[in-house]
């Protein structure tokens, strides 16, 4: 583990702490404070693409059983 140089940072609920990781632990809200903004970025986007992938995983699944199970057994 790198050993990074303290740095003031504020949190987005406002909260300020010192970052000495990659990555610390709002006290306050809980979210994730990263060193540098690049790597802030880069969990947002992380972020996006998983809740993303989840919602068309969600949409593939609802629409399989809307042709394979209840149009059947709507048009008896």
């Amino acid at each position: 583990m790198k050993d990074y140089p303290g740095k003031t940072k504020t949190c987005q609920c406002g909260h300020a702490l010192t970052v000495d990781r990659k990555r610390v632990w709002c006290e306050k809200c809980g979210q994730p404070v990263y060193y540098h903004d690049k790597e802030q970025k880069q969990h947002r986007m992380n972020h996006i693409y998983v809740i993303g992938v989840i919602a068309v995983v969600g949409v593939m699944l609802t629409y399989l059983f809307m042709e394979m199970v209840a149009t059947p057994m709507i048009s008896k």
